[in-house]
């Protein structure tokens, strides 16, 4: 039989599973309500103090776009050695925040980052405005031409990638439309244009031959860095990374190679246009003569390039004592490396080739 001290229990075992399951069900409930919303803000006032050895900012911001605009919210921000996050806050700052939005109330919020475009902007503005200033209506044209360049990759390069077409068609179709837009827009339908598209999609197709060979032979993947990897490994996609691989060293060679061939082609022509009865063998002997002086200023521009984009990672090899034999066999060293000698060397051969193709039409067009 039951007793009171059985029964008992039983009641508050009971009350407690009640308290339990009712202050779940809350949180359930409470959780539907929780959003996280990124929004801009600007900083209107700081503070730091010492926690520890972590200096911690305490801001004021004020929002400025979406639903919650002009709400005052406080964040802290600790400031992180070696961390991305690590950036002081000033007044009247504008940064990207991570809001956690609880029935129409801030709760917390979170530094992302600062918003750039701003600064972005008069860069852009700094930039077309010494071109039309110098470059008058062909630095117009040449921006058109960058413009043209921008496109093409954002919506027939990578469109191509993702649809699944082979690397080696969206590399062709993209550097085709680029190299032929650029020299038409700067010089128009003429046969030194002619001269600069031939000799670009030369020294191009030399250095896309090259890194592909070369990358085989090594068994480049394409995948050069952990977090590439393991977004691969829980993305749906179906892309070609080694393809991928070669189509950028490809491409960036090409604002290279095309200058060079402009080079050699202007220098060309302006000494036809000075003696017209130059032979087509002394035209070649100057332009590889002038190649000769470009050559070593552009390979160190391609190779320095690459260098710089590459430099963090490159000390952190060092940094961490790895044996040079282990960076030099490293994907991404490896390629790195295959790019700026395959770029390099279609550049070299571009100068060869131009001067060849410039004093052939030369001689031979009717201008």
């Amino acid at each position: 039989m039951i007793n009171i001290k059985q029964v008992k229990m039983i009641l508050v075992i009971a009350l407690l599973v009640g308290i339990l399951g009712a202050s779940l069900a809350h949180g359930e409930t409470s959780n539907e309500h929780i959003q996280y919303k990124k929004a801009r803000a600007i900083i209107l006032e700081v503070q730091e103090e010492q926690e520890g050895q972590l200096v911690v900012q305490w801001a004021k911001a004020r929002v400025m776009n979406g639903p919650l605009k002009g709400h005052i919210i406080q964040l802290k921000h600790p400031l992180i050695k070696g961390s991305k996050y690590h950036i002081e806050l000033e007044e009247n700052m504008r940064i990207f925040l991570e809001l956690r939005v609880e029935e129409n109330r801030v709760t917390s919020a979170n530094f992302i980052d600062v918003t750039k475009e701003h600064h972005l902007k008069i860069l852009l503005a700094i930039f077309v405005t010494l071109l039309l200033i110098f470059g008058g209506f062909k630095g117009l044209r040449s921006f058109i031409a960058l413009v043209i360049t921008g496109l093409c990759m954002l919506y027939i390069f990578i469109p191509m990638v993702f649809n699944g077409y082979s690397f080696i068609l969206a590399t062709v179709v993209v550097s085709g439309i680029i190299i032929v837009s650029s020299f038409i827009l700067i010089s128009g339908f003429t046969t030194k244009s002619l001269t600069a598209i031939i000799g670009t999609i030369g020294g191009t197709t030399i250095s896309g031959v090259i890194a592909i060979y070369f990358g085989n032979l090594m068994y480049l993947t394409g995948i050069t860095d952990d977090a590439i990897e393991t977004l691969i490994r829980h993305s749906t996609l179906d892309v070609d990374y080694r393809g991928l691989l070669y189509s950028g060293m490809t491409i960036g060679a090409l604002g290279a190679v095309m200058d060079v061939s402009m080079t050699i082609t202007s220098v060309i022509y302006e000494i036809k246009r000075g003696n017209r009865q130059v032979r087509i063998k002394s035209l070649v002997l100057s332009g590889l003569a002038v190649g000769r002086d470009i050559m070593a200023t552009m390979t160190n521009t391609l190779i320095l390039a690459y260098a710089g984009t590459s430099l963090p990672l490159l000390l952190l090899f060092i940094f961490s004592e790895m044996p040079l034999e282990d960076i030099i066999n490293s994907q991404y060293i490896a390629s790195e490396v295959v790019r700026a000698l395959s770029g390099s060397i279609g550049l070299v051969l571009t100068i060869p080739i131009t001067s060849v193709v410039a004093a052939i039409n030369i001689k031979w067009a009717k201008e």
